[in-house]
């Protein structure tokens, strides 16, 4: 008689869910924003699947600010960070190999050159792949892109000053609140389609112009912006949700952050590169692993680029970007 065979389902580890991805939240009333996000989460072929997890941290760094820049560059890290306990303790075995642990020397990608960072930087970018359960998303908006929330860049802005303020939001200036609602418009959804009900969410970010503390608005106000966006796009709700801003005493946050700092940049380069055709990107060694580890399939951790560009005709669109190893440097 044969015995029949049983599944442990202990040992099936769950890393991603397949599409499609439901969108159907999103209807004709929302940003067009909303649309384009929409457009390219449908090309996506699989997300994360954070289905047995309890806790989700989002790491969040932008770039694309700095004169000579073509792209803003928004990117965020989405994990399981109730799984995080083994990259903590490799990165530390790493930074005491290197000699990076006392004092906490941060890795940056503008300051990819220093030496003991430098060449920690392989093995760094490998427990990145082979410890982190979750996606690096970064969208990339063209800078001749003046907004992504209307026709125009004046009528688009003024709604949104006029909008935040009446909604007890703070006094926002129009550049400052359209990056605040790319932003929490670009994580809220991507929050909703890979976390369940009852989970606990951190949002941790970087020091920004949109969480700074000033006279008319706070990071407060950021935090309830992120939560009335989230709830446009989430169907379900979550236990709790926390934020955080870089504390001054650096920590394994700070080794997380550094991985959409890593994503904000290198995507900036690779898409300016494409867009003048220059084929040599300037940069050193560091810049070489961060083009290899962009394209680089992993196991655990998603890289998924988003590009929203003009069309010939003037009208937006967006895609997925699948970057290929191809790439040199100077």
């Amino acid at each position: 008689m044969a015995r029949k065979k049983t599944r442990n389902a202990a040992h099936t580890q769950k890393i991603r869910k397949k599409a499609p991805f439901d969108l159907s939240v999103i209807t004709e009333e929302y940003p067009h924003f909303s649309h384009l996000l929409a457009v390219a989460v449908g090309q996506l072929n699989e997300l994360p699947d954070f289905s047995d997890d309890e806790k989700i941290a989002v790491m969040s760094d932008f770039g694309g600010e700095h004169p000579g820049a073509h792209f803003y560059t928004y990117s965020f890290l989405i994990l399981a960070y109730n799984k995080i306990g083994p990259f903590m303790e490799q990165v530390e075995k790493l930074r005491q190999k290197y000699g990076l642990l006392n004092p906490y020397s941060e890795f940056a990608f503008k300051d990819l050159g220093y030496g003991p960072r430098s060449r920690a930087l392989p093995e760094f970018l490998h427990l990145v792949d082979n410890f982190i359960h979750g996606a690096i998303i970064t969208i990339a908006i063209d800078k001749q892109i003046d907004t992504v929330f209307g026709l125009s860049k004046k009528q688009a802005h003024q709604l949104i000053e006029e909008q935040l303020l009446s909604m007890g939001l703070g006094k926002w200036k129009g550049a400052a609140g359209e990056k605040v609602l790319r932003v929490c418009h670009s994580i809220a959804l991507f929050t909703a389609l890979t976390t369940r009900g009852n989970q606990r969410l951190l949002w941790y970010c970087d020091n920004d112009a949109i969480n700074e503390n000033a006279r008319d608005r706070g990071f407060a106000d950021t935090q309830q912006i992120f939560l009335r966006t989230l709830g446009m796009y989430s169907k379900h709700k979550l236990d709790l949700v926390g934020f955080g801003r870089s504390f001054n005493g650096k920590s394994h946050l700070d080794d997380l952050l550094s991985i959409p700092d890593f994503a904000a940049g290198v995507v900036q380069d690779l898409l300016k590169s494409h867009k003048t055709g220059d084929d040599i990107i300037p940069g050193g060694a560091g810049k070489v692993e961060l083009l290899k580890w962009m394209a680089k399939k992993s196991k655990f951790l998603s890289k998924i680029t988003i590009q929203i560009s003009k069309l010939t005709g003037g009208e937006l669109g967006s895609g997925i970007v699948d970057f290929s190893p191809a790439k040199q440097t100077s």
